[in-house]
Parts: C-alpha cells; sequence; structure tokens
C-alpha cells in the first residue's frame, strides 16, 4: 500500500509545472530570454514587411417605393447585393485598369480582385482598396466608385426604359387572355392588329435594353458616390502587434524548453 502511494506521488511530482514548483530561477531567466528575443525578431519583421494600407471609397443607393409597388425585404437585399457584384463587373474592371494605365500603375483583373474586398453598409457599398502604397490605394478607390457610379447611372436610365417596355407588354398580353388585368378601357380601345404591332415594337426594345440595364430595377436609384480618404495607419504589420505577437511566441516557447528541459527538473526528482 505504501509503494503504490509513493507511486501516485512520483506520478504527481512528474506532471506538476516545474515552473510554478522549483526554486531554480534560470528557467524563468530562460522564459524571459526568449520573450526578448521574439520581440526583437517582431521587431525585425516590422522592418522587413513592407506595411499595407486600405482605402475605402462609398457608393450610396436609395429606393424609391410607390403605393402600388411591392418590395419586400428579401428583395430589397437581393437588390442591394447585386450593386455589391457589379463592383466586379468585367467592363467596370476594365475601366479601372485602363484609368490606372494612364497614371503608369499596371494592374491585372487578378491583381485587383486579390487586393480589393466589398462590404455593405445598410443601403452603401463600400469598396475596400489594399496597397502598399496608401495614396495608390485612396486613388484606386476613388476611381473605382466613380466608374461604379457613373456605370450604375447610365444603366438606370435604361432599365427604366427597360421596366416601361415590359409593363406594356405585359399589359397588353393580359389583354389578349379572358380575364385581363390590365384596365378594361384600355383593352377595349385596342384592336388585335393593334396589339399585334406593338407587341413587335416593343420585344427588340426588351431585348435590347436588358444588358444594358445591368440588372437594375426603377425601385433602387444610385444616388451618389464618396472619395476614398488617405489612410493614415497600415491594416496589418504594425510594429506595435509584429513585437507583441514575438514576445508571446518566445513566452510560449521559452516555457516549453524550460518545463520540458531535463536540465530544469526539480532538485527533488530522480
Amino acid at each position: 500500500m505504501m509503494d503504490q502511494e509513493n507511486s501516485g506521488k512520483n506520478r504527481h511530482e512528474d506532471y506538476a509545472i516545474r515552473l510554478l514548483g522549483g526554486k531554480n530561477f534560470y528557467p524563468w531567466l530562460l522564459v524571459f530570454v526568449f520573450m526578448l528575443g521574439g520581440a526583437g525578431i517582431g521587431g525585425l519583421l516590422s522592418l522587413a514587411l513592407p506595411p499595407v494600407y486600405e482605402a475605402r471609397a462609398l457608393v450610396s443607393t436609395n429606393l424609391e417605393l410607390t403605393q402600388d409597388a411591392f418590395i419586400t425585404e428579401i428583395m430589397l437585399d437581393a437588390e442591394i447585393n447585386h450593386i455589391g457584384e457589379l463592383v466586379f463587373h468585367p467592363d467596370i474592371v476594365g475601366a479601372v485598369i485602363a484609368k490606372e494605365a494612364g497614371e503608369g500603375n499596371s494592374l491585372t483583373y487578378d491583381q485587383l480582385k486579390k487586393n480589393t474586398s466589398v462590404e455593405r453598409q445598410l443601403m452603401n457599398t463600400v469598396i475596400k482598396v489594399r496597397d502598399k502604397n496608401p495614396q495608390v490605394a485612396a486613388r484606386i478607390a476613388s476611381e473605382w466608385a466613380e466608374i461604379l457610379y457613373t456605370n450604375l447611372s447610365e444603366a438606370y436610365t435604361h432599365a427604366v426604359v427597360l421596366s416601361g417596355a415590359k409593363q406594356q407588354y405585359n399589359a397588353i398580353r393580359g389583354c389578349l387572355t379572358a380575364n385581363p388585368r390590365a384596365p378594361q378601357e384600355y383593352c377595349r380601345s385596342l384592336t388585335a392588329e393593334e396589339a399585334r404591332v406593338e407587341l413587335e415594337r416593343l420585344v427588340p426594345i426588351i431585348i435590347a435594353e436588358s444588358p444594358h440595364s445591368l440588372g437594375l430595377t426603377v425601385a433602387l436609384n444610385v444616388s451618389q458616390y464618396q472619395p476614398a480618404a488617405l489612410p493614415e495607419k497600415p491594416l496589418y504589420y504594425s510594429r506595435g502587434s509584429l513585437i507583441l505577437g514575438g514576445a508571446l511566441a518566445g513566452l510560449i516557447l521559452g516555457f516549453v524548453i524550460a518545463e520540458f528541459h531535463p536540465k530544469f527538473k526539480h532538485s527533488d526528482e530522480n
């Protein structure tokens, strides 16, 4: 029974934290040295790695509701999310690349895709561009927002024409059904020939305007854009964060070595 108690006591000592139970000062000194070394490495990395800045430009939209409009929350979300998808439309990205080429900055679609993200803030779409040069990041984000706003404003005019043509087309088609939804006075004023001619006129308009509308509807209107401000602080790779991270890494490494290295065993262990 005594041997079992001694064996249990020895196992307990084997699993005890040596830094807390030992009287030797050198393990703590080792941990402190590793912390200083990790902090120093983090400081060197902060000098070797260039900082990255993030600039943010904003495109604002608003929803124009009418009394007879049926707009659900899901439809509203889909409309605004679609604006974020149009940020990376090939025509819009191509215009950004062309404008940057005029500034002497050669960019590719993949580079812009990698260094850019889109965030939705209520009715606004935020374009976030990252670059090592804060001025370049702000310029690209501002150009992008302006180009997006210009293209969306033009697309909205096509969306208005498309919406009107679709409404008129559906009204005429409705007059040809047994239970027309269009006003009866309007339907009675149309002859079969007039309806056919009008439908033939509207179909090419719908086909032509659809791609130019970029999927927008008359309910969502693009109101303005806000250029990006010049970022003052880097997004990451800041010196303080790297030094702190290096110190923490050194603390963990020093603790592991001091805890498990046989040189720093308790004086009462065999």
